[in-house]
């Protein structure tokens, strides 16, 4: 397009308007005059009225601060040497006295025959953006301070695999030295704590392609050792076209926090534990005065009543202290069940193989009369010929017969429990116990295994505590296997006890010693708590006494004594500190004719009794005042006179660990105390072959 004349000047005229409006000011310098000529936007950058002959250069020079006239100076040399523009920035002093930053632009314009005759350039007032750019650097540097004051990193990466950038405090919250370049991703992943090192590649894989903020947690180890738990922030930033470019985002220190929370946690765990050892001893409480109010309550009635009571009264009276008395003993060694320390597998208690179908066989007698007494149906489904278990044969009787017996009292009237045992996979058992009593709600159930919880809507009249669950969730655990529940109020309810399979039965899988079981009249003893009082997981009493030994068990009857021949002097020697239990044992004794008893308080005492009197019988408690019974039996042994003696230990120490110490010893036996009466007369009668008079 050929421009007129008229458009030619119009076009001038926008030109013109254009620069007025971006504020962009025209000047030149005349070499020969030595004067500036400037637009109206020149002169109102510096506050300076218009002139025709324009300002002196030197006039002009006088308005640029005293540090930037070099600069000036140096521009025009530089343009007039070099033929192209040349650029300076220089503060101006405005007619109102403040100074303005100019960025400036020149340029030598030359003759035809080369000489300089002018500088022409132009002016920008950039005061205000750079005032804005010093406002940025300030506030980027405020937040670097807060960052670097709070431990705050900050991160940039180019998706996808492209490089990234750390600030310093990245490399200093992972304790390294600030470098050039971040770690690559095989080094940030020898900085992460092992456990974490999986969980935080899947966050970053998730993060590649994640179109939302990400956020995580993990644990750095230091070079100097110690872990440090920081967090990740992270947001996706995008092009134009919607596409994922980088990720940007910060790590902070969250160790602090970290911790507080778990002492937090442990805090509230202590104040939980605490208040359920609170109930615990509450219920304790509860339970062990029961049975001792009644014992010291009928006692107390005795003792007033004095003669004047009459046989069938003082009879139920001492029937209700028996009782009593069971009940305590059940109850105490299930507590210290619970209480014991320690598992199957630790020194001196090792699993054994043992043979489900010699368990169930075993299990299954010991509540058939309870089961009858209810019209309850026990039956029995085939096990698998040779299935064993890796478990404590003992502990888990105690198991069966705990799960048995709350089958048999829980259940209906002519209703019906299940046993059964089953291969579980290729390395674990599963024996089940399933009734079709009331069954238990949700809630009742949640708290089954807890001590000393029971339902408050059971059936009244049955007897228990609630802590027959609690030692079967004990022994379970002990022998490294677990017990589940299944329960449905109204239909019934399903325990399932899992234990790690053992391939080959051992050649005595139930790796036991039984005592004598002298039979109660009327048939077998009936546990009185939910099995655990009278069964052998303990000892629980001398009427059902089985320890775990590990040696090959002796012969029945546990001990063979040789008989005292008729005519032969018949003595019983018991060491024992307690008046009381001495006195016991004494009536017993001097029930039986032609037995003579003799006792000593200590062991010195003891040892030198039976040396001289050599007694058919020695019965030796374990705690004495001056040495143990251990020691006493050593010494025994050591001495020819005393040999052969046979001794039975009678203790209240009822922890099987002290009880297989003594059986290895060389004791014939281990009566608990308080001491059972049957057995008692069993053992005497086997080596005096005498009975007391009937009803003595």
């Amino acid at each position: 397009m050929i421009s007129t004349p008229q458009d030619h000047s119009f076009d001038l005229a926008q030109l013109q308007m254009a620069l007025e409006m971006s504020h962009v000011s025209m000047w030149r310098l005349d070499i020969a005059t030595q004067t500036v000529h400037a637009n109206a936007a020149g002169f109102r950058l510096l506050g300076l009225p218009p002139r025709e002959d324009g300002w002196p250069v030197d006039d002009m020079m006088a308005s640029v601060h005293p540090d930037d006239r070099p600069l000036m100076v140096e521009a025009a040399h530089q343009a007039r040497q070099q033929g192209r523009q040349v650029e300076a920035l220089a503060r101006f002093r405005h007619e109102d006295g403040q100074w303005r930053q100019v960025l400036t632009r020149r340029m030598a314009i030359r003759n035809a025959e080369g000489q300089l005759v002018s500088f022409v350039g132009m002016a920008i007032d950039v005061t205000a953006h750079l005032q804005a750019e010093q406002q940025l650097r300030d506030a980027n540097q405020r937040i670097a301070l807060i960052a670097r004051t709070a431990g705050i990193g900050t991160w940039e990466w180019d998706l996808p695999g492209g490089p990234s950038r750390w600030d310093e405090q990245m490399f200093l919250l992972r304790g390294l030295t600030p470098g050039p370049r971040p770690p690559t991703i095989a080094e940030m992943t020898q900085l992460l704590h092992p456990d974490d090192r999986e969980y935080v590649s899947q966050q970053i894989d998730r993060a590649v392609v994640s179109r939302a903020p990400s956020q995580y947690e993990f644990r750095v180890m230091l070079p100097g050792g110690g872990v440090r738990w920081l967090a990740s922030r992270s947001v996706p930033v995008f092009d134009e076209q919607g596409h994922i470019v980088r990720r940007i985002g910060v790590n902070w220190d969250i160790t602090a926090s970290r911790e507080a929370e778990a002492q937090r946690q442990a805090k509230a765990v202590a104040e939980r534990e605490s208040a359920a050892k609170s109930e615990l001893l509450a219920r304790m409480s509860h339970e062990l005065r029961t049975p001792l109010n009644a014992i010291l309550g009928f006692t107390e009635l005795m003792l007033a009543d004095g003669d004047g009571l009459k046989p069938a009264a003082r009879q139920a009276r001492l029937e209700h202290i028996q009782s009593a008395g069971r009940h305590l003993l059940a109850l105490i060694n299930d507590v210290l069940e619970l209480a014991r320390p320690g598992g199957a597998d630790a020194p001196g208690h090792p699993l054994g193989q043992v043979l489900l179908e010699d368990v169930i066989a075993d299990s299954l007698p010991l509540v058939e009369r309870a089961a009858a007494e209810r019209g309850v149906m026990l039956r029995r489904e085939p096990c698998a010929p040779g299935l064993a278990a890796r478990a404590d044969a003992l502990w888990l009787k105690q198991v069966l017969l705990n799960l048995l017996t709350n089958a048999v009292k829980y259940n209906r009237r002519s209703g019906w429990v299940d046993l059964s045992a089953r291969e579980a996979g290729s390395d674990r058992v599963c024996i089940t116990v399933r009734d079709g009593g009331h069954g238990m709600a949700p809630e009742v159930l949640e708290r089954a295994f807890e001590p000393f919880h029971r339902a408050s809507d059971h059936e009244p009249g049955v007897p228990g505590v609630g802590i027959g669950l609690a030692v079967v969730k004990t022994l379970m655990e002990r022998m490294g296997g677990e017990v589940t529940a299944r329960s449905t109020p109204g239909e019934g309810s399903e325990f399932e006890l899992w234990l790690w399979r053992a391939d080959e039965p051992a050649s005595d899988s139930r790796s036991v010693i039984r005592a004598p079981r002298p039979a109660a009249p009327g048939g077998p003893t009936e546990p009185a708590e939910s099995s655990a009082g009278a069964t052998p997981g303990g000892p629980r009493s001398n009427r059902d006494v089985a320890r775990i030994a590990d040696t090959p068990p002796p012969p029945p009857g546990r001990w063979a004594p040789r008989p005292v021949e008729p005519g032969t002097t018949r003595s019983l020697l018991y060491i024992e500190d307690n008046p009381v239990n001495v006195m016991i044992v004494q009536e017993l004794a001097e029930r039986r004719p032609g037995l003579v008893f003799h006792s000593a308080p200590d062991g010195t005492t003891g040892l030198q009794l039976a040396a001289e009197l050599v007694p058919s019988l020695v019965l030796l408690d374990m705690q004495l005042p001056d040495m143990h019974g251990l020691e006493v039996m050593a010494r025994l042994r050591k001495d020819r006179r005393t040999l052969r003696i046979p001794c039975i230990a009678l203790s209240a120490n009822a922890m099987p660990e002290d009880i297989r110490h003594a059986l290895q010893s060389g004791f014939a036996d281990y009566w608990t105390k308080p001491l059972d009466f049957a057995v008692f007369n069993q053992a005497m009668d086997a080596l005096f072959q005498t009975a007391p008079p009937p009803g003595a």
